[in-house]
């Protein structure tokens, strides 16, 4: 059933693949035109400071009606069936880094993406200034990211990724990545290889799209731990990360509903409401647990990485994500496969109104699955190396969802039960 299925998407896709491809070569000479031009843009290194770059021009495709596919929750909206789409994959960056010391440097990296508003703002992803005493220790100061997984450092730069995306269902759900705070790393030898151990703190930056909502963790606080060993061919990873919003407003409004609710309603079903009503804090938390294995060994390379997250708002969600993705190259090209599973479920608070109140029912259950989970993706494609600073990628993946919070319908909010491929065409480029 499954190939069959797959043929079928496949089949339906084959006139699209061809605009796709099109597209793509004519995204290729537009690129051979101007990067004469981007050493230019260095000029601003005779002053101190090195200018360097990177992007993604990038097509999504897929056939599934009433389904927005989207890699990551904060994108506010994802490829629609049957249009061809930049905005999943496409963005701008820009990174300057200058030397102020013997000890001394600074670092500033601004992304333009589309945003959980549909918008193309260039927004500040990185801006620190770093102290290195001696060879065992760091510290940095300023906007950071978050530190859970393996390449988490580099997750908009898609020339270093074998694929066209961070798996989704692992990298996505992480979208309060930034934060304004400190970090301090220290280094030790270990056997073959070398020890890391990073501890991080601050101010949450970032937003999400979830239930046809903007949210944002405006008074956030980030705290997080990572301990890493590195050696020629492996790389391991244990993380720890927490994001605490002590003035989650998100479900006020409906809070407030409930309660006017349990006035007009009789004393028992009234005080249950009341009850409900009660359940819905201005507190929220969101903690990662993750884990990495990287291994790379002449044209081989295996990604494994997965993580264990809760979210603790109304209700409590739990759930987990492994996936994989095994590359091999051969000369300037690298086909890749990629494989994940994600898993969110809510703590169920269950609440049985009487006709006439189907609305508000609708609306209540929906909250109480907002942020569920329970869909796999597999991956094929192949990544040919343009020049040695560009990339062009294509890549199909088929995914399967009993119910979804990483996709939207038609309206924004999670989805039921769907079964399709996504096609994708990718450019990837440093400067």
């Amino acid at each position: 059933m499954k190939s069959d299925f797959l043929r079928r998407d496949v089949a339906r896709m084959r006139g699209s693949c061809a605009r796709l491809v099109a597209a793509t070569l004519l995204t290729i000479v537009s690129f051979a035109g101007v990067s004469a031009e981007l050493p230019e843009v260095a000029s601003g290194a005779a002053e101190g400071w090195a200018v360097s770059g990177f992007g993604t021009l990038g097509l999504a495709y897929h056939t599934e009606r009433d389904t927005q596919f989207r890699r990551s929750f904060d994108q506010g909206e994802g490829a629609r069936a049957g249009r061809l789409d930049a905005g999943v994959d496409s963005l701008f960056g820009l990174q300057l880094n200058r030397r102020l010391g013997e000890d001394w440097s600074a670092m500033v990296q601004v992304v333009a993406r589309k945003d959980a508003e549909g918008d193309w703002a260039p927004k500040l992803s990185w801006g620190f200034v770093k102290y290195v005493p001696d060879n065992w220790m760091e510290i940095r100061v300023g906007r950071l990211t978050t530190d859970i997984y393996l390449d988490g450092d580099s997750r908009h730069i898609g020339y270093a990724y074998a694929g066209v995306r961070p798996i989704p269902d692992i990298y996505g759900r992480l979208a309060f990545d930034t934060f304004d705070g400190v970090d301090a790393s220290f280094f030790s030898p270990l056997g073959s290889g070398m020890l890391k151990f990073k501890l991080y703190g601050g101010r949450t930056r970032g937003e999400s799209y979830v239930h046809d909502h903007v949210y944002r963790f405006d008074h956030g606080r980030t705290l997080g731990s990572t301990l890493e060993w590195l050696s020629p061919e492996w790389t391991l990873r244990l993380a720890w990360g927490r994001m605490q919003n002590p003035h989650d407003y998100s479900l006020d409004p409906f809070r407030g509903v409930l309660r006017a609710a349990s006035d007009a309603l009789g004393p028992v079903l009234g005080a249950q409401l009341a009850a409900r009503a009660g359940e819905i804090d201005t507190r929220s938390e969101i903690t990662f647990t993750g884990f990495g294995v990287g291994w790379d060994r002449g044209p081989a390379s295996l990604q494994l990485v997965g993580a264990e997250f809760t979210y603790n708002s109304f209700p409590d969600f739990e759930g987990w994500a492994p996936g994989v993705t095994a590359a091999y190259r051969l000369g300037a090209w690298k086909p890749y496969v990629s494989y994940s599973k994600s898993v969110l479920a809510g703590d169920r608070r269950p609440l049985a109104l009487p006709p006439g109140l189907e609305r508000l029912q609708s609306t209540y259950d929906n909250i109480n699955r907002r942020l569920d989970q329970n869909q796999y993706a597999v991956g094929v494609g192949v990544r040919y190396d343009v020049t040695e600073n560009a990339a062009l990628k294509l890549q199909l993946d088929q995914i399967r969802a009993k119910r979804s919070s990483m996709l939207l319908d038609g309206e924004g909010m999670a989805v039921g039960p769907r079964s399709f491929s996504v096609m994708s065409v990718a450019l990837d480029f440093v400067f």
